[in-house]
């Protein structure tokens, strides 16, 4: 039996060959645009949040001195490059691992260090999928809001909490990140409401680049809070998220009807061409069984899975690469650490000022430049990693552009490639979707502490060097997955191919 509950938002169907002209509504100071902003700031401060455990573990746990003689040791059996002859090239010299650069007060062991900032993605991964179903069901604002205000509560009581005992801390950081994971299904889901569908790749590209904002600034301003004592980033941020939660009430609306300030002209702009008087929202049940055996499904996902991995490693381990395998001290690593999400957000500038063009002018083409643009992206990306691997831990300039390099190819791959194609193959279904994609995809980041924790046992960066492997690995997967399974067709099973006033139109804009 289908159960029909799914609340499925109508949106406008693309007809480029129509002889009847589209409405149009401009971008600036519409309503679209604020729930851009809005996403883009909640990308800020929630990857902000997860990011800083990152650095903020390094001032977290008390130093332990025979980590400097294990790291020592592990140099002269390897024949290595002497430490003396490694030091920071950058800035000034290192004449020792300065293991004193660790100045908190937590009683942990190296493993507990090393997983602690992964297990908030255990509570990540168990609300994604809940949180995608209520998404589509009911609508993202709830769900949106209490993301960003539980979590933030969750943050500013952790300090208190990890002063008491690490399983403590633990449990609290997998209820912050089950507070985490509630909002991303709904603010992807939202777009399905708020974004005409040329207009797809640059709204999300720009939200989006809110992930890497965040992970750009939060690096340098962790490390400055953090001069204050550990526990000072977690109350500061914590805090203004907490505001934001607060504020995004009257700003974030489910639907059309529900918005005070949407004009008629952007109205009709966003809903479909002849539905004009059309309920906002219909009833529809979820075609499981083509869900479960669609190829394009299961192409986002996995790519999401192979792809998400690489980012949630340089997410949880810059820092300490910087640290151990490069040898930079604290106050370096606070800037230096933010080369890969630099690159990044330079990608995302690109697709921001770039996608839309390409969107309305070679829409019936999409699915095969999104192919192409993935898998050379990929190919790009893996023969950075390998000079990354070959460079000694004295090539430090050279390490920090191939980081940079990394993360333009990696977030060019995201935004341009796969992840707006969930919205054109399947929109009726896109917080359902991507909230499986992305809770299978942040398996990895608790997966990834635990597999450096078994790789690097002393820091030296041959150890890192096997870690990086992983990731050429993952990327290879992902290309391979994509290129050949990938579309951007909306799919027959799709509610929208039947409501639309001619569906052949919507199935043969995209022919991919």
């Amino acid at each position: 039996m289908v159960r029909k509950s799914w609340n499925v938002p109508q949106l406008a169907s693309l007809k480029p060959e129509s002889s009847q002209a589209a409405p149009t509504c401009g971008l600036w100071g519409s309503v679209r645009l604020t729930y851009t902003i809005c996403a883009f700031l909640s990308n800020i401060l929630q990857m902000s949040l997860r990011n800083m455990l990152g650095l903020v573990i390094l001032r977290m746990v008390k130093a332990r001195p025979e980590d400097a003689l294990i790291y020592s040791a592990a140099y002269q059996f390897t024949n290595r490059t002497a430490i003396p002859n490694c030091g920071n090239e950058v800035f000034e010299p290192t004449t020792r691992f300065d293991v004193a650069q660790q100045t908190g007060d937590l009683e942990w062991t190296r493993k507990q260090e090393l997983t602690f900032p992964g297990t908030f993605y255990y509570g990540y991964v168990i609300a994604l999928p809940l949180a995608g179903h209520l998404a589509d069901r009911f609508g993202g604002k709830l769900l949106f809001i209490s993301s960003l205000t539980l979590q933030a509560a969750a943050f500013i009581v952790l300090p208190f909490i990890a002063q008491s005992s690490y399983i403590a801390a633990v449990t609290t950081l997998v209820v912050a990140g089950m507070f985490g994971g509630c909002g991303a299904p709904p603010l992807y889901q939202l777009f399905v409401i708020w974004a005409h569908p040329t207009e797809r790749t640059l709204m999300l590209s720009f939200a989006y680049s809110g992930m890497i904002v965040g992970s750009i600034c939060i690096y340098p301003l962790a490390n400055y809070l953090s001069d204050f004592g550990w526990k000072v980033p977690f109350f500061v941020l914590g805090g203004v998220t907490l505001l934001y939660g607060i504020s995004c009430n009257w700003l974030i609306f489910n639907s059309l009807d529900e918005h005070p300030r949407l004009t008629a002209a952007e109205r009709a702009y966003l809903q479909p061409t002849g539905f004009a008087q059309a309920p906002q929202v219909s009833h529809f049940g979820t075609p499981w069984r083509s869900l479960l055996t669609s190829a394009p499904v299961y192409a986002f996902v996995f790519t999401h899975v192979f792809h998400n991995y690489g980012f949630l490693l340089l997410s949880l381990n810059v820092p300490r690469f910087m640290s151990e395998a490069m040898q930079f001290n604290m106050k370096e690593i606070g800037f230096l650490a933010s080369a890969p999400f630099l690159g990044s957000f330079f990608s995302k500038l690109l697709c921001v000022f770039s996608c839309s063009y390409f969107e309305r002018r070679l829409f019936s083409q999409l699915c095969y430049l999104r192919r192409l643009l993935y898998t050379i992206c990929c190919s790009v990306t893996i023969t950075l990693i390998v000079v990354i691997i070959l460079a000694s831990c004295k090539q430090k300039i050279l390490v920090l552009l191939m980081y940079f390099l990394v993360g333009a190819t990696t977030d060019l791959a995201f935004s341009g490639g796969y992840w707006p194609t969930l919205l054109y193959f399947a929109p009726s279904f896109a917080g359902l979707i991507s909230g499986l994609a992305n809770c299978m995809a942040h398996i990895s980041g608790f997966a990834t502490p635990h597999l450096v924790a078994a790789l690097v046992h002393s820091g030296i960066k041959s150890e890192w060097n096997c870690v990086l492997l992983t990731l050429i690995f993952f990327n290879a997967l992902a290309m391979i997955v994509f290129g050949v399974f990938s579309s951007s067709k909306l799919q027959a099973w799709d509610p929208r191919s039947q409501i639309a006033s001619q569906p052949s139109d919507v199935i043969k804009s995209n022919t991919c």
